[in-house]
């Protein structure tokens, strides 16, 4: 976001809560981290406050509704407009009535899904017409067709006649809902159909143990691996490695990944209840499947697996243009002129 404002020709200043206080690309960032805790939350509202009051904007955007308060004290106190940034699961119907409050009073919601727009305007006395649509984006110069890393297939045991599906995702009980629990549940049928499969899972966190358990529960625990923390500047490579990337969430706000695959040439499947139907684009630019249902995800895999689908998304240079032209950089950039109110 901040690129495409800055290629909007807007003038920024810029407040991190986990950042030092430096500079980005030609403007000052005041940093809040790193404090830790409270403490650090604490420094960025006043950090932010700070900056309101310092440089006097046109217009504040907060990209997190917990901080809409901290927007909200600036309006009140400056009488600067805001904007907030609704990304899914940070919308529901327990949120505290300061966040409230700040939401029903924001000039503009930006909610980068259709499924999170919906959440946004359950939350009542939000006037439609205020709640803008802006899909995420994508890095597609950094996430490219580019061949298989025949290091990583030593890494993971991968041997010819293997293939891969692949998730990126934490491993933590409050993620859940993006399925990787289903993925090896429907594993041993996805085998049985399509011959040596394996399951590779990009992420750490606590759930990584019952996740193996499940996985020798059902067998296939030499089909799994646990890649782990993958730093960015090797998470392409982790996605060109794989033949399909799956997610059946359920709870997922748009699923930056499933553009990462994709522009990577990765065929994906996701859920047909969250935010992945506007990151899939309705089904054009990949599968969708009802998540909680193993059957149809072992259905929807081998599907893909075999190749059975429109041509083009198994001709991953196709694949990538398709999803840079939908969700590239240019088109993000386009739709943020749009929604904002300025």
């Amino acid at each position: 976001m901040a690129h495409a404002l800055a290629e909007l020709g807007h003038d920024l200043r810029l407040v991190g809560k986990s950042d030092r206080s430096g500079s980005w690309p030609g403007y000052r960032l005041s940093g809040a981290g790193p404090l830790g805790g409270r403490a650090q939350t604490a420094a960025f509202a006043l950090s932010s406050l700070a900056a309101v009051a310092r440089d006097r904007p046109d217009h504040v955007i907060s990209t997190h509704v917990n901080f809409g308060p901290v927007a909200q004290l600036a309006k009140r106190f400056f009488g600067t407009p805001f904007t907030l940034v609704a990304h899914g699961i940070d919308v529901h119907q327990g949120l505290p009535k300061t966040t409230l409050a700040a939401l029903r009073d924001a000039d503009r919601i930006i909610a980068v899904s259709s499924w999170t727009r919906d959440r946004v305007l359950d939350l009542g006395g939000i006037e439609p017409r205020n709640v803008s649509l802006l899909p995420n984006t994508i890095d597609e110069t950094r996430f490219t067709v580019a061949p298989a890393s025949d290091a990583l297939r030593r890494k993971y045991g991968i041997v010819p006649g293997d293939r891969v599906v692949l998730t990126v995702a934490r491993l933590d009980h409050r993620e859940r809902y993006k399925g990787y629990d289903r993925i090896i549940e429907a594993l041993p049928s996805i085998r049985r159909e399509c011959g040596p499969v394996k399951f590779l899972i990009v992420g750490k966190g606590e759930d990584q143990s019952r996740v193996a358990t499940l996985a020798r529960e059902r067998g296939v625990n030499d089909a799994v691996s646990f890649a782990g923390f993958v730093p960015d500047e090797a998470l392409a490579d982790h996605y060109r490695l794989a033949d399909v990337f799956a997610m059946p969430s359920t709870g997922e706000g748009f699923g930056i990944v499933f553009l990462e695959a994709m522009s990577c040439g990765t065929p994906v499947i996701g859920g047909n209840r969250d935010g992945s139907v506007d990151a899939l684009d309705r089904g054009g630019l990949g599968m969708l499947v009802e998540p909680m249902n193993v059957e149809a995800i072992s259905a929807a895999v081998c599907c893909l697996l075999n190749k059975q689908g429109p041509e083009w998304w198994f001709d991953r240079p196709a694949l990538h243009n398709a999803v840079v032209r939908k969700y590239g950089q240019d088109a993000f950039r386009e739709r943020l002129r749009q929604a904002l109110p300025f």
